[in-house]
């Protein structure tokens, strides 16, 4: 099985070619969730690159296939999610059971830790190369530290011609491969490279003083102490400096740089400042998603050279990536901010915002020790963005500095109710919304505990209030791109945001209520098979097997409903004039069946629940197959349909608006609370039919 899925995915890849921002990606993607739900599948792909003698790039999509796993085992372990370090679990055993069977070479360590360091993540320590891998049987040491020092230079060389001179790749490079050396060795290349003179090896201290690893921190550190020792600190860097110690956590690599700037002002060094900034053309910022994260593209030019900077921020987190993008063309560069427009609903903001929003995402990672990617540091540079330093900010601090705060606070209680209500409608305007939703073990630990589906409800509510801190605190955000961008919603975001805050009932506030209806959703689809960017074609050749003859009613034995009741009752749901959402009519079904049903037939109990919901919505647009299959029913089962529909109408009575109720509705709602009996089928089917139709347009 485990085979298949990979060879599947490997084909998939392979047909999709390189076409990494569309089929490719989305492939990475579905294939990722898989993962994480069939952690062996990671184990698969680590014993497959293990039993490639030779690794190299023409293994690319076997790499990618384990990337993607491990980019959405850090997102979901960010998340509060255990699967991710399920999945790592397993990728890091089958790891330590190569290295065991002897299937584990140098270039095989270089591959895997490039990969996890990529990714964001701290490489196993089975990466690292063993003393048998690097020294004789006999116990002979092949070189002498000099020999050492010399290989160290023909490694900066290679690699430096590799990253055409660009520091930022050097120091990728560099990172990468050090999970795969020896812990003691890497803090010895880090003072080797920053000893040197060349201009590119200070721009490496700088970066490793951002290092996720306090030891490479403080190593930079000391080095850098060295270098002014000896007169050979740049002022350039020296300016770098004095910013750079507000990004990095109170540790000894700090206040050893402390000491650096107080020694560089007693022997008089001035620090200089940086080349002029890029010119800035366009910024997109997105609103935050429901996990907290908003990415950033600022498109810049100097001269005839155009580059995309990218920023993503992610809420508790940091600034979790910076990079910059060369641009062929000022094409190129209109093509990645359209993408961001069209794909992700990114807004235009200003270098004023950028700053701020920085300013908040480092206080954020540091208040959890994490210093900011190094990356920043190179797109502060080219955007102008001198003297960025963390600032803290309370939830109640981001609310209080919106520009529409101190208007909402002066209107009356029913003009910011009004503000409230409106978030109704972010949903259509704003499609981040639809990613708010709360997916973390412990959110889906609420459901999972509830005995019925209406416990479940209740228990979520229950749950949501621990978290109005943290869905005021992406409001708040989310008001402020909108502020900047001058978009009307920003004051309805603004009021929300209060209103958490202010203690607003929940229920109260529409937004409030599509994050709880989300959250259920996520939970009942959170399926190891639920593929979510699967298209109607992929699903209808995925479809569960056909009903069999008196399989429902087994599943039913021993509830309070009957087959019929759940025909009649899903056919009130899907001619309803306004559209009910499976979590608003799911709950009346899953309370008499949950505490009943099998576990192990759950599944096939929901597939075919939704193969009949199609049925009935197939079946009410034509009055002769409906009539039939109503007069094919005893007069039991007629009634137990019958009350089945009833009960739908009178339990979403708010889907049928009397405004736009007709004539034919009013007779379909009376029929339907008299039942069956005595009633013209075909005129009960006319009427069924009419409305199904006027709900399809």
């Amino acid at each position: 099985m485990a085979k298949d899925r990979i060879d599947e995915a490997m084909a998939a890849l392979a047909q999709a070619g390189g076409d990494g921002f569309g089929a490719r990606s989305e492939i990475l993607e579905r294939f990722s969730v898989d993962l994480l739900h069939r952690p062996a599948l990671g184990g698969q792909i680590v014993a497959r690159l293990c039993a490639i003698n030779d690794p190299s790039p023409k293994d690319e999509d076997l790499l990618d296939l384990l990337g993607a796993g491990l980019d959405a085992a850090r997102i979901a372990c960010e998340n509060g999610k255990a699967r991710g370090q399920s999945f790592l679990a397993a990728v890091e055993d089958a790891l330590a059971l190569a290295r065991r069977q002897g299937r584990m070479t140098p270039a095989h360590n270089l591959i895997f830790a490039g990969a996890w360091t990529r990714n964001g993540l701290t490489a196993p320590v089975s990466l690292e190369v063993q003393r048998e891998d690097v020294v004789p049987a006999d116990g002979r040491r092949t070189a002498n530290p000099a020999e050492g020092d010399a290989s160290l230079d023909g490694l900066f060389a290679e690699l430096i011609s590799q990253a055409e001179g660009e520091p930022l790749a050097l120091h990728a490079a560099l990172t990468e491969s050090f999970p795969a050396m020896p812990a003691g060795m890497r803090g010895h290349v880090v003072a080797y490279s920053v000893a040197r003179s060349d201009p590119i090896h200070a721009d490496l201290a700088c970066f490793w003083l951002l290092d996720p690893a306090p030891t490479i921190r403080l190593a930079a550190a000391r080095a850098i102490a060295g270098r002014l020792a000896r007169g050979d600190l740049p002022g350039r860097i020296l300016a770098t400096l004095i910013v750079l110690r507000s990004w990095m956590p109170e540790d000894d690599a700090r206040r050893e740089i402390d000491l650096v700037l107080k020694e560089a002002m007693r022997r008089g060094v001035a620090a200089e400042p940086e080349p002029g900034p890029w010119t800035l053309h366009t910024i997109r910022a997105t609103l935050p998603d429901g996990g907290g994260a908003q990415s950033i593209g600022i498109a810049l030019q100097s001269g005839t050279r155009r580059k995309m900077a990218m920023l993503l921020l992610k809420q508790g987190q940091g600034v979790k990536d910076a990079y910059t993008i060369p641009c062929r063309s000022a094409k190129d560069q209109k093509a990645v901010i359209e993408r961001m427009s069209e794909e992700v609903g990114a807004l235009s903001v200003t270098a004023g915002y950028v700053r701020r929003a920085l300013a908040i995402a480092l206080a954020d990672g540091l208040a959890q020790g994490r210093p900011p990617v190094p990356g920043l540091i190179e797109v502060a540079r080219i955007c102008g963005l001198s003297g960025l330093r963390p600032e803290v900010r309370s939830t109640p601090d981001l609310i209080a500095g919106l520009v529409s705060t101190p208007a909402v606070r002066a209107l009356s209680p029913r003009e910011q109710g009004a503000l409230i209500l409106a978030s109704e409608g972010w949903w259509d305007r704003h499609e981040i919304v639809e990613s708010w939703f709360e997916e973390s073990d412990e959110a889906q630990a609420v459901l999972d505990k509830a005995r019925t589906a209406r416990s479940g409800e209740a228990a979520l509510w229950k749950w949501l209030e621990t978290r109005r801190d943290w869905w005021a605190r992406i409001l708040a955000r989310a008001a402020d791109v909108l502020e900047t961008a001058l978009e009307p919603d920003a004051a309805s975001f603004a009021a929300c945001a209060t209103a958490l805050l202010d203690g607003r009932d929940l229920k109260k506030i529409p937004v409030m209520l599509d994050i709880h209806e989300q959250t259920i959703e996520a939970w009942i689809r959170d399926d190891p098979d639920f593929d979510p960017g699967a298209s109607l074609e992929d699903l209808a050749g995925q479809a569960p097997a056909p009903e069999k003859m008196g399989e429902m009613t087994a599943l039913l034995c021993g509830t309070d409903l009957a087959s019929d009741w759940l025909d009649g009752y899903l056919t009130g749901v899907v001619i309803a004039p306004q559209m009910l959402m499976p979590n608003q009519w799911l709950p009346a079904i899953l309370d008499a069946v949950l505490p009943r049903i099998d576990p192990s037939r759950f599944q096939r109990f929901m597939d075919l629940v939704m193969m009949r919901a199609q049925a009935a919505s197939d079946m009410a647009s034509e009055p002769g197959e409906f009539v039939g299959s109503i007069a094919r029913r005893s007069k039991k089962a007629q009634g137990d349909w019958a009350s089945g529909f009833s009960e739908a109408l009178d339990k979403f009575r708010s889907a049928w608006p009397k405004r736009g109720m007709t004539a034919e509705d009013r007779r379909l709602i009376e029929i339907g609370a008299a039942g069956l009996a005595g009633v013209d089928l075909s005129e009960f089917a006319a009427l069924i039919a009419i409305r199904h139709g006027r709900n399809s347009g």
